[in-house]
């Protein structure tokens, strides 16, 4: 009975503690990833892997480096960024909010766990 108990609390433990990773998660596949290519008063040129988008920012607009509160001044050029707003009808992108120092993503040139390089593909 008190193994099961233990085991119980752990179990809620666990799934409590992986909350904000998941809400984290969440963001990022929200997000218009990319970095930023040039930055002006009140926004900045994102260079994504279609082209370069304009971004708009306003006083409302929340900036947030690992997960804390950060200010757009800390924005650098060259830095990847993530950027969750609307888009508006000129196609510049009206952001709510904007993820700095978003890691790179996971080369896909090896195959998982063997370390042998993949091959190219061939038609």
């Amino acid at each position: 009975m008190m193994r099961r108990l233990i085991l119980n609390f752990a179990s809620v433990a666990v799934l409590l503690g992986s909350l904000p990773l998941a809400a984290h998660d969440d963001k990022i596949h929200k997000a218009t990833i990319g970095d930023v290519a040039a930055v002006t008063a009140d926004g900045f040129d994102l260079r994504t892997k279609t082209g370069i988008v304009k971004v708009k920012y306003s006083s409302k607009t929340k900036f947030e480096r690992n997960e804390k509160p950060a200010e757009k001044s800390q924005m650098r050029q060259g830095e990847r960024v993530g950027v969750i707003g609307s888009k508006l009808p000129t196609g510049e992108i009206m952001a709510n909010e904007i993820l700095l120092g978003v890691p790179a993503p996971k080369p896909e040139a090896q195959k998982a766990g063997s370390g042998e390089a993949t091959p190219a593909h061939k038609h």
